[in-house]
Order: C-alpha cells, then structure tokens, then sequence
C-alpha cells in the first residue's frame, strides 16, 4: 500500500514537473515570437515612420475613438512624452497616459493590441478615454454596477514585465496579438510599397508631359528644332587717327660750301 502511495506521488511529481517545464519553454517560445515580431515591424516601420503612424491610428481607431486621436497616442508612446486624452466632451475632464520611455512602434501596436484586448475582454468594445487611461495606466472601473480592476499595460511594462508575462496576468492569448502585429506588418509593408511606385509613377508621368511638350514644339516648327540666333557680335570701335608728324625743318646752309 505504501509503495503504491509513493509511487502515485511519484508520478504526480513528475507530471507537475513536466508541465512547469512545458509551460516554462511555451511562455519562452511565445516571448521569441512576439520579439522576432516586433524587430520586423520596427524594421518595416523605419521605411516610411509616418506611413506607419497612418496605419496604426486606422487600426486603432476604435479604441481611441478617431483616427486623429489614436495619431496623438501613437507620437506620444512613440517618444515617451504624456498625452492627453481626447474625452470627447467638453463636461469631461480629461485623462492623461504617461509611457515610461520611448519605444519603437511594434512595441506600440503591442501596447494599444493588449490594452483593447483587456478591455474587450471586459465588455468595453468602444471604450471611453477614461477606460482606456485606465487600461494602459492601471485603475478600477465600474463595469456593469461591479468595479473591474485593471493592472494596466503600461505599468506592468513599467514594471519589467515581458509581453507573455503581461499577456499571461491580463488572461490574454498573447499568439493572437503576435498574429495581429504580423498581419499589420504585411499590411505596412504593402502600403509602403503601393506609395513609392505611386510616387515613380506619378515622376514618370511628368517626364513623359515633358517630352510630349517638348515634341508638340518641334512638331509646330515643321518638325526641326531651332537654333536659337547667335547674338550680334559687336561693332569695333573706329580707330582714332594717328596725329600727323610735325614738318622736319630745313637745314641750315653751311658757309664756305659751295
């Protein structure tokens, strides 16, 4: 009976012990997925930085409550500067949301994908200025008469807390917002790409009305190209008259030549 106990025991061990080591290695494997993810928006990013503030604020408008809004959020994480809140009412006070740092914008799309995650989890599919100073910065909310408490995405980042940490305490999927970060990272990259071959199609088509004007010039001359008239060369000047040499005078006689 003993032996069959500690057996049990045992193998309960080993099993938590497995699953702790199993845990351990998915939590490590989602935090390198969520940084390999990060690092290839950052780089798709620095092509064309306002570009990808463009697309972020179009993506999270939602959440912010404009396109407008959600640029001024996406600066101020972006250089770690406050931002006030827009609270959409002039008998609002506003809300402030204080970053502890700069950061690159896939840390950005990661901060704003967790904290409407947290909020959509909460009910809050539209959420208020407030409610979302309250999901970045930490505070309590009342949500349908019951206070819901949030530790916030920021002051969990602030903290030092990894993404699959915070992801993990929020009871969120953290493979889902990765999955949202690497679908607006194609998104970014196709957008960046649609906007300089507009831009070379856009400096072609001016070279083309160039030399189209240039052809309808020619054409309207009888098909030759003028050369344009030298310029008259101008008139020497008359050259002044040299002043006549003065008569030699006579020589004198010389007495006693005959």
């Amino acid at each position: 009976m003993k032996y069959r106990m500690k057996r049990h025991l045992l193998c309960a061990a080993l099993v938590a012990a497995l699953g702790g080591s199993a845990s351990v290695a998915m939590s490590q494997t989602a935090s390198t997925d969520v940084d390999q993810a990060v690092t290839t928006f950052d780089r798709t990013a620095s092509a064309s930085p306002t570009r990808a503030a463009t697309d972020m604020s179009k993506t999270f408008s939602t959440l912010t409550g404009s396109e407008a809004s959600a640029l001024i959020l996406i600066d101020g994480l972006r250089n770690g500067t406050v931002v006030t809140l827009d609270p959409g009412s002039a008998t609002t006070i506003p809300v402030t949301v204080t970053p502890s740092g700069p950061m690159g914008y896939g840390n950005v799309f990661i901060t704003l994908a967790l904290a409407q995650a947290t909020l959509t989890q909460a009910g809050l599919t539209a959420p208020t200025a407030a409610e979302l100073a309250v999901a970045l910065n930490g505070g309590t909310l009342q949500i349908n008469g019951q206070p819901t408490t949030f530790r916030g995405i920021l002051a969990m980042r602030t903290a030092g807390m990894g993404w699959g940490q915070i992801a993990k305490e929020s009871g969120l999927n953290l493979g889902r917002v990765v999955s949202e970060l690497k679908s607006g990272n194609e998104h970014l990259a196709k957008s960046i790409k649609e906007g300089n071959a507009g831009s070379d199609k856009s400096a072609g088509k001016s070279i083309d009305k160039g030399n189209n004007r240039q052809a309808a010039d020619v054409a309207d001359r009888g098909g030759r190209v003028e050369r344009s008239e030298r310029p008259d060369k101008p008139e020497r000047a008359d050259k002044a008259d040299r002043p006549e040499r003065p008569d030699r005078p006579d020589k004198p006689d010389h007495p006693g030549r005959g």
